[in-house]
Parts: C-alpha cells; sequence; structure tokens
C-alpha cells in the first residue's frame, strides 16, 4: 500500500483523539480503539467500531446522569466518525484512483470481489438484452475502481472539446470534472453548466436508497451501462453535502460484468437495449410529487407539541427535502407547498361556489397544476399572489378562467399583476370570463394584457427625467472605488449593458434634433 506519512499520522492523530474523549468510560472502550488502531479496519467497519463507541459512552453517561455530557460526547463522537472515515479512504489501497492513470489502467484494476455475504457468481436468471440472453456474473467493486466509459455518445461533443484544447483525452477526474458539469467548456448554456447531466439530483436520491440498478461493465473493465450513477457516487464521496453513514453506502457497488466469452453482438445488444429501447416507466407527475409532499409537510406539523416557530419549520423543511431526495436547500419543499395551497384554494371555490363535480375540479387543477406555480409567485405588493388576495372578486375571475382553459401559457399568468391595476384591463378579462367561445374570450385575454401593458408604457414614460436626473446625479457623486468594492460583477455587467443601449439611442435621436 502507498500511503503518504502525513495520511497515516491524521488517522492515529484521530484514534488518539477517541481514546481521549472516550478516557473516562474504561477499560471497554479502550479495547475497541485499540483493535482499531491495530488493524487496517476498511472504512465501513472503522465507522461501525466507532458506533460502538457511541452506545458505550451514552450507557456510561446514563449511569451517571450526565445527560448533557453524554449529547456533547455524541456530538464529538459523530465528528469524528466523518473524520476516521474520510482518512482511512485515503489509507486504503488505490492504484486506479491516481488523477494522472488512464482510464484503461483504471479498468485493469477492475475485479468483482464478494461483500457481506454477497458471494461473486453467475447472475441468474440471465438478464436478456434486445431479444438476447447475456450471461454475466454480479459481485461487488471499490466504486472509486471504476472508470467513466470515455466512448459514452452521450459525452462526444464535451470530449472533442477537451480534446482540441488539451490535445489528448482526459483523465478519469477530469471526465469526472465534465460529468460534475464543473469543467468550463464554451458552448454550453448558463442554465445547463451547474448541473447538465443532472447528477446532483440523482446523487441525493442515491445517497437515501442506495444505487437500485446495477452498473454493467464489460470483461475488460469497460463500464457499459451506469455512468451518471458512477458519477453521482463520486460525488457523494467527494461532496461536504453527504454524511459519513451515506457515503459508506457507496463506497462499494453490486456490479454485473460480462464473462471473458461475451461476443460483441452481446456487447451491443446491452447498449442498444438500455440505451434505446424505452423501460416504460413513467415518472410520477409534479403534481402528484408535490401533493405527496404536502401530505407529509401536514402529517409533521400535527405531530409538532406547539405550533413550530419560523427556525423549527425551516429545520422540519430541510427533513422534509431530504426526506424525498429534493437536495440540501427548502426550494422545492417551499414551492410544491405554496402549489398545492392555491391549487386547493382553487378546488375548494369550483367545487363549493360554483358547485362543480369534485373530481372534475380535481383533474383540471392536477391539468393545470405548473399555472399554481406563477400564481403562488409575487406575494408583496406588485406581485401576482398579492395581487390575487387582494381581491376576491378578481381572483374568482382568474379561476374561473383557468379552470375553461383560457389561459394560453404561464407567460399570461405573470400578466395578472398588471391587469389588476388597470380597471380596463379587468373588465376585459371579466369579458373572457363570461365568453363561451374559448377563442374569442382568449382574444378577450390578449387585449386585457395589451391595456394593462400600454398602461405600465405610460407609466414609465411619465417622470422619466425626473427618474434619469436622479440617477445620474447618484451616479456622479458615487466614489470611484464603490466600483471595485462594492458593486457586484453581475450588476457592473448589466449596468454596462444599459449604458451601451442608452448611448445607441441617445447619440441616434441627439444627432436627428441637431440636424
Amino acid at each position: 500500500m502507498n500511503v503518504t506519512a502525513d495520511v497515516r499520522q491524521e488517522f492515529e492523530q484521530l484514534v488518539s483523539a477517541a481514546y481521549r474523549i472516550s478516557a473516562d468510560v474504561g477499560q471497554e472502550v479502550a479495547e475497541i480503539l485499540m483493535e482499531g488502531r491495530e488493524k487496517p479496519l476498511p472504512s465501513d467497519e472503522a465507522a461501525r467500531l466507532l458506533k460502538t463507541v457511541i452506545t458505550v459512552l451514552r450507557r456510561s453517561a446514563a449511569r451517571r446522569g450526565d445527560n448533557q455530557t453524554a449529547k456533547e460526547l455524541e456530538g464529538d463522537v459523530q465528528l469524528l466518525i466523518d473524520q476516521v472515515t474520510s482518512a482511512r479512504r485515503k489509507l486504503e489501497p488505490n492504484e486506479g484512483n491516481d488523477p494522472t492513470a488512464t482510464i484503461e489502467e483504471r479498468k485493469r484494476n477492475l475485479h468483482l470481489i464478494p461483500r457481506k455475504g454477497v458471494l461473486v457468481g453467475p447472475v441468474s436468471p440471465r438478464p436478456c438484452f434486445h431479444g438476447r440472453e447475456v450471461p454475466m456474473n454480479g459481485g461487488f467493486v471499490k466504486t472509486i475502481d471504476i472508470a467513466l466509459w470515455d466512448g459514452n455518445e452521450r459525452l462526444e461533443i464535451h470530449l472533442g472539446q477537451f480534446e482540441q484544447k488539451n490535445g489528448r483525452r482526459p483523465y478519469p477526474d477530469e471526465l469526472l470534472s465534465i460529468m460534475l458539469s464543473t469543467m468550463d467548456l464554451p458552448g454550453i448554456p448558463e442554465e445547463e453548466r451547474r448541473d447538465q447531466f443532472a447528477i446532483a439530483q440523482l446523487a441525493r436520491s442515491i445517497a437515501v436508497n442506495g444505487v437500485r440498478k446495477p452498473p454493467i461493465v464489460d470483461s475488460d473493465g469497460t463500464l457499459l451501462d451506469g455512468n451518471r450513477r458512477v458519477a453521482a457516487c463520486y460525488y457523494i464521496l467527494n461532496s461536504d453535502e453527504f454524511d459519513s453513514e451515506q457515503k459508506q453506502r457507496v463506497e462499494y457497488l453490486f456490479v454485473w460484468q460480462l464473462t471473458e466469452h461475451a461476443t460483441e453482438d452481446e456487447r451491443n445488444a446491452v447498449v442498444v437495449a438500455l440505451n434505446f429501447e424505452p423501460d416504460c416507466k413513467q415518472d410520477w407527475p409534479e403534481y402528484v410529487k408535490a401533493r405527496k409532499v404536502y401530505a407529509e409537510w401536514e402529517a409533521m406539523l400535527a405531530a409538532e407539541p406547539r405550533t413550530p416557530g419560523p427556525q423549527r419549520q425551516a429545520a422540519m423543511k430541510r427533513e422534509l427535502s431530504v426526506r424525498f431526495a429534493l437536495g440540501p436547500d427548502t426550494a422545492v419543499v417551499n414551492r410544491y407547498l405554496k402549489m398545492v395551497d392555491w391549487a386547493m384554494e382553487f378546488e375548494l371555490y369550483q367545487i363549493n361556489q360554483n358547485g362543480k363535480d369534485t373530481y372534475e375540479v380535481k383533474h383540471r387543477a392536477n391539468r393545470y397544476f405548473q399555472y399554481f406555480d406563477e400564481i403562488a409567485k409575487g406575494t408583496r405588493p406588485g406581485g401576482v399572489a398579492y395581487a390575487l388576495e387582494q381581491d376576491e372578486a378578481f381572483k374568482h375571475v382568474v379561476f374561473d378562467l383557468l379552470f375553461e382553459g383560457k389561459f394560453r401559457n404561464w407567460r399570461q399568468i405573470r400578466e395578472l399583476k398588471f391587469i389588476y391595476e388597470n380597471e380596463e384591463a379587468r373588465e376585459a378579462l371579466s369579458r373572457a370570463r363570461k365568453e363561451t367561445d374559448v377563442e374569442i374570450a382568449e382574444e378577450h385575454l390578449e387585449n386585457a394584457m395589451a391595456l394593462a401593458r400600454s398602461q405600465r408604457a405610460e407609466m414609465r414614460e411619465i417622470g422619466a427625467n425626473t427618474r434619469i436626473e436622479a440617477f445620474v446625479k447618484w451616479l456622479e457623486e458615487l466614489p470611484v472605488k464603490s466600483f471595485r468594492d462594492a458593486i457586484r460583477p453581475e450588476n457592473l455587467r448589466r449596468l454596462l449593458k444599459a449604458l451601451k443601449l442608452v448611448e445607441t439611442n441617445a447619440k441616434t435621436i441627439l444627432n436627428e434634433a441637431q440636424s
């Protein structure tokens, strides 16, 4: 094992720290920690050993009646578990994880091993791909020994860009950077650069559930199926977003491997079946997911002994987000809760006041569920939600238009905040509500929006001179250092773009005035 002295020292220091934490417990914990110091345990076993320490600490603290100390010690040891797991991962043999090793060198190190009572052996019954049975063996491999497939057509353009720039194929860590969208490659839209292959989203699901579908590797170690799953496991292992238990879950992967007698036709059958043939799985629509999250949120609130405050609610939403693999923040949870709140209000109005059939209303709410996302936005003055909440009659007009399918797209929902402020536009909206012919109703709706836009343009023109004078004065008095120290780069770019636009128009108008 080729391991640097500083990594060894790191692990020794961690074990010594654990020994100091548990010194008051006695010989029992001392023996446990000595076992961890003397034996080269893999990461999951080292973590399991330290969890045994936690159990002993709790028992000791309970006997002493020292609950506060037990709580503090538990936190210390849990932190220690994360550190030990990370250190032991560095200590384990991993020739294939050399960042300068080629992908072909990584493949040669891939060997199936037994683990947790599961032996290496033939997959039975034989899996069928593209109408052909393909013999395979199943077994575990260390995740960091799996080389991502650089022949994957999904990456063809990205790899071409990389080779053009660097004159070579990417190393494994560079291929991973491409998969994780952390490598800067021109031509990729800004919104896609964050997570173009949705690896982070997949990682959050795997962290909770594990890898449910075995990746498939060729007899020579080539990864034929499961590039995203493996990349997601790498993401988990190297991200602070996940705890030690979640990292342990993906340190080893159960894979299927083609036998050494596999033919080219069998390899092609695997690739075609898993990449061209649909698996006929239909994802849950977003309204189903949102209502599921909403129901769980209501159950969590009901279980609280008292109405939770803002901090407690934030913690509960984070827990809910993790539970449904929606990411580390609560943005999606908050969005779902707001959407369902508005959908339920829509349903109650249509059922109770308009006497519509309950299930017909629910079908309509689900069909137009995405519209409730736009309706829920803007709870402050000037927003859509604010406008609807100010006037019950206006809200009901919108709900009726939605029920009848008279909105063409979600952009029209955004215009409602401007229609609310224009009496003539609101009258046009009411005519759209009363009109039974959908095409004519849509014309009334467009007319309402045109009236609202016209008024907005007039309002922008009113006071233009005063606003320009105030802005120019503020800009002239702004210290030069503020551009460097106080104003964010993205705002500087926006300001520069706006000034260029103003310069072009201003020069044209001034030249016309002089001629």
